[in-house]
């Protein structure tokens, strides 16, 4: 959650101030719906039943699941790749980030924030003094901006952490977190919140970071979640139809006067006599399959078209298909995508201008501005095709440029670093040749200029003849 608030009033927050704006924490009954969506428990599942004689089925199509796992595969799949001519500061923050599995930790910020339009970043240390970063619910923080400008850092934080104790009371643990210090507030059972304690930090800064998937903050499939749930009622009402056909009522006009014994009796003998125009029949629902698919078929077209994500299980992207036809498919995609990469990657600096802080306090002077990233789509590559751009630009680009381009290198600079030592062990294995060839020469030359050395050092009783 963000709130929008000037320096002085939030230098001037009280402990009831606090409990306020947790209390008043509107998004909690959003972020849950978006996330039940994620993982299918949709509205279907607790609509009211309507007909209650007959079928009752609730099916869930969860294209939010789809939506979300797609853009989010396609835009993170590939890791992000960063590069630096300060080779110490890059290998430094390599290892930082191999430590905190960046790479699957990225994925996570990439989801959650695809589902929830929004989520945050905690960096921090841990009990061995290492630098880490974890994942943060929107649910359970809520910053605090002085303005809506695209650069500013936020002024406060608070985080929320619920819990429960052994004897079942819900703990509701806040901290309130400025540029300083950090403040500690407990309630039990949704009772007052009290100061608990406070100390100072080493970050001169808030140490959170927001990961937003656009301006709006707005999850990817926010804005087709009608047409969802429309899709998931039209395929209830499909199942609904066939099962009511499969236990339909027979229809018998004219049988005459008889028993159930008589109707008994015909079964076994699977025969009905009738008076004349009499008729046998079931009463069925008629159901017109043309029109239905039609509509189901528009239904998932809009869902496509409103998320920006395409089908692909479409016939179209069958084939041996070049990259620019590829690109053109998925085009819409590529411009969520590219929203979404200029947000993440302001909060990826934001991240290493927190870790390259507490580097330089250890002694380091390192810029964070000396880090670029690159973003790379995971999508269908044609590898020939790739590599033959890449020796169209070997004259024009550098290694580390051009191995950014392949889609798996996920480190240039080790890539570049293992090719010199490749280099260097072909040169000493070159160079031991060399060696030993010129020495083997030496001594073929000492024995022509000595012909008759050879024979007087032969042992004696051998025959040269």
């Amino acid at each position: 959650m963000i709130v929008y608030m000037d320096r002085t009033s939030i230098q001037s927050l009280t402990v009831e101030d606090i409990r306020e704006i947790v209390v008043k924490q509107g998004y909690q009954l959003k972020y849950r719906k978006l996330e039940r969506y994620y993982v299918g428990d949709h509205d279907i599942l607790h609509s009211e039943r309507t007909d209650k004689t007959g079928g009752d089925n609730r099916i869930v199509n969860n294209m939010a699941r789809y939506i979300t796992d797609t853009v989010v595969g396609y835009f993170l799949g590939q890791p992000v790749v960063y590069s630096s001519e300060n080779e110490e500061y890059l290998n430094i923050l390599q290892d930082i980030f191999d430590y905190n599995d960046e790479q699957d930790h990225n994925t996570e910020l990439g989801k959650q924030s695809s589902i929830k339009g929004d989520c945050f970043e905690m960096v921090y240390l841990d009990e061995e003094g290492k630098i880490r970063f974890g994942l943060v619910f929107p649910e359970n923080l809520i910053l605090f901006y002085e303005t809506e400008s695209e650069f500013t850092s936020p002024l406060a934080a608070l985080r929320l952490i619920r819990a429960m104790d052994k004897d079942g009371n819900v703990i509701l643990t806040v901290e309130f977190w400025t540029y300083t210090q950090v403040v500690f507030l407990r309630s039990f059972n949704g009772g007052t919140l009290e100061v608990t304690g406070w100390k100072e930090h080493y970050w001169n800064d808030v140490p959170f970071v927001e990961y937003i998937n656009n301006r709006e903050r707005i999850g990817d499939f926010e804005g087709v979640i009608s047409e969802i749930d429309a899709y998931n009622r039209v395929q209830s009402n499909t199942a609904n139809y066939f099962q009511y056909n499969d236990d339909a009522i027979l229809k018998i006009l004219k049988m005459g006067d008889v028993s159930p014994e008589d109707v008994a009796e015909m079964k076994r003998q699977r025969a009905i006599i009738l008076e004349d125009g009499g008729d046998v029949g079931w009463l069925l629902k008629t159901v017109d399959d043309t029109a239905l698919e039609n509509y189901k078929n528009r239904l998932r077209e809009d869902i496509h078209l409103g998320s920006n994500v395409p089908n692909m299980t479409d016939e179209a992207f069958g084939g041996n298909l070049s990259g620019v036809a590829v690109s053109y498919k998925l085009w819409g995609l590529e411009q969520v995508c590219a929203i979404k990469e200029r947000k993440f990657k302001r909060a990826l600096q934001r991240r290493i201008e927190l870790i390259t802080h507490m580097l330089n306090l250890q002694g380091h002077q390192f810029d964070y501005r000396d880090i670029d990233m690159q973003f790379r789509r995971n999508k269908p590559q044609n590898i020939l095709e790739q590599s033959q751009i890449i020796g169209n630009l070997s004259s024009m680009l550098s290694k580390e440029t051009l191995l950014q381009l392949l889609p798996f290198v996920d480190n240039p600079q080790e890539e570049i670093d293992k090719l010199e030592e490749e280099k260097n062990r072909d040169t000493e294995s070159f160079g031991t040749y060399q060696n030993l060839a010129k020495a083997f020469q030496i001594q073929d030359e000492e024995a022509a200029q000595k012909p008759g050395e050879a024979l007087r050092q032969l042992p004696e009783g051998d025959d040269t003849s």
